[in-house]
């Protein structure tokens, strides 16, 4: 059982500290990949052009999550017909009463209860990742935030926070264990996503920012900036966390998914979106390339049933809402065709779409919204904030995408 601890850790600013290695990144080409500036892919009609909307399809349905808040959702199947959404209440984008809540639905969607409150502590609870291990633990890593003014809202000293993790064994009506993150020296990253699992029951939680481990070797790198992605493994249902696997630096909010040909892609946000992939269990990672434009993020990546991938990300350029891309060679290259979640949200306060795909082939896609369009950016105060499931049929996607 992990020790409680309450205090905030003072971190030092990491970008000194990449600053400092960058002997390390300019010798990325020996122990990784290196990628330029992003490019514009295409004009807007032609991203539309032919899009299917996921909304139109037959037996799709739209439905609230919760409404009030339910900013960067992330959801997880817990068997059956039964799913639930981790999501952040309390405050606005950025405030320092957010806390952390969880939604849950017993029908694939169709209808949502009341949420439950995950964490609320007298600071900022915020940047969930969400997870559920091979036991039936439900495991949520999230970030605590001081630093905030008087009034509780911009943020004045970036180094005052924590990572942190706490648990339910009871199915989500009880948590239990909130403790820093077990691995010191990346406390104070930021967890994003789904912690996944592999065949073999290993946990592995994403997280980016915080400091460069300068003796990880294998990554990739981008000319954006320093920030590193990380994943950290637990092999004990998620009691501790170790062994960090380096995906890469200038890579913010990633997400891995496992393959079935034994490859890891990951996808992460630059600007755009970028996917690398290892094909030695993330010792080394490379095939760096860019798939969407910028202010198109983060990412989500799903396996579907038949080894098809789908690509799921915020669009923050009109028209604002979520859009997903389809690979048909396990992440390679993908279709041009753009698949429409949503495509009338107010501005940029939106998106971080997270979708399941359950094994009676019905799957959701989550995603939040706040703003209006006369108030389009609030990031401190929820105005108009919702999350959103857009639940369709698998098999009613692939048959739209063979039609076309």
């Amino acid at each position: 059982m992990r020790t409680p601890r309450t205090s905030l850790q003072n971190h030092r600013s990491s970008r000194r500290r990449f600053l400092k290695t960058s002997a390390t990144v300019a010798s990325v080409a020996a122990t990784g990949t290196f990628i330029g500036g992003s490019r514009q892919l295409a004009g807007n009609e032609s991203l539309l052009q032919d899009a299917i909307d996921i909304r139109r399809l037959p037996g799709s349905t739209v439905v609230d999550v919760v409404r009030g808040q339910g900013y960067f959702p992330v959801i997880a199947t817990l068997g059956d017909k039964r799913l639930a959404v981790v999501h952040r209440g309390g405050d606005g984008h950025v405030g320092v009463r957010g806390r952390l809540d969880i939604s849950y639905s017993t029908d694939s969607g169709q209808t949502w209860g009341q949420p439950s409150t995950v964490i609320d502590s007298p600071l900022d609870d915020r940047n969930p990742a969400f997870g559920v291990s091979s036991n039936g633990t439900l495991l949520v890593a999230y970030q605590r935030r001081g630093g905030y003014d008087e009034e509780g809202k911009e943020i004045v000293d970036m180094d005052r926070v924590d990572t942190r993790v706490i648990c339910s064994r009871d199915g989500g009506r009880s948590w239990v264990d909130d403790s820093p993150l077990s691995y010191n020296r990346l406390n104070g990253t930021s967890p994003f996503g789904k912690i996944r699992s592999d065949s073999d029951g290993t946990l592995y939680l994403p997280v980016y920012s915080g400091p460069f481990l300068a003796d990880l070797r294998g990554f990739v790198a981008t000319d954006k900036d320093y920030t590193p992605a990380y994943l950290l493994r637990s092999y004990d249902q998620g009691e501790t966390w170790t062994n960090p696997i380096l995906i890469g630096l200038g890579l913010a909010e990633p997400d891995v998914l496992f393959l079935p040909n034994g490859d890891w892609l990951a996808a992460a946000r630059t600007g755009p979106l970028v996917t690398c992939r290892s094909s030695d269990g993330g010792k080394t990672w490379g095939d760096l390339q860019q798939v969407t434009e910028s202010r198109e993020h983060p990412p989500d990546l799903t396996l579907l049933n038949d080894g098809q991938i789908l690509l799921t990300f915020g669009r923050r350029n009109p028209p604002y809402g979520v859009q997903g891309l389809i690979s048909r060679d396990l992440g390679h290259s993908w279709e041009s065709r753009r698949l429409l979640f949503a495509d009338e949200l107010p501005g940029r306060d939106i998106g971080y779409p997270s979708t399941v795909r359950q094994d009676n082939g019905r799957m959701v896609t989550t995603f939040y919204s706040a703003g209006t369009h006369e108030e389009p950016h609030t990031f401190h105060k929820a105005v108009n904030a919702f999350c959103r499931a857009v639940c369709y049929d698998e098999a009613a996607l692939l048959a739209a995408w063979d039609a076309r």
